[in-house]
């Protein structure tokens, strides 16, 4: 074997380990996460970001109605909703969320839904 090659073999090797670590760390802060639901600027529930490839669904509750999210392999979505009480359905249309930095709003029903880690406790509204 020759020294290019070694060079190669350990290089492919520390990379890999690298790209591991980093995705074992990412599931781990993934699943300290929950998925808060915030209706008419108030929380009003959280429920634990499951990492499973089984679909889970989930039921809130907005003035009279009810609203559904799927939550699957750590990623949540909205349900649609009849056109009467979401006449544009753009929340369901967002598809599926997974970062903090994303979010789930339906404006005439004052709802939103994101994702919070367990060391970000902040219930306010930005």
């Amino acid at each position: 074997m020759k020294k290019v090659e070694k060079l190669l073999i350990i290089g492919i090797v520390l990379i890999s380990s690298i790209l591991l670590g980093t995705m074992t760390l990412a599931k781990t802060a993934q699943a300290n996460a929950s998925i808060v639901i915030v209706i008419d600027n108030e929380v009003k529930q959280r429920i634990p970001l499951v990492v499973e490839e089984k679909m889970q669904t989930y039921e809130f509750k907005f003035g009279e109605q009810t609203g559904y999210l799927e939550v699957k392999n750590g990623k949540v979505r909205m349900l649609e909703m009849p056109k009467e009480i979401c006449p544009e359905r753009i929340c369901s249309e967002t598809s599926w969320i997974a970062r903090p930095s994303q979010a789930i709003v339906c404006l005439p029903n004052k709802i939103i839904v994101t994702i919070q880690g367990l060391d970000d406790k902040n219930d306010e509204i930005l």
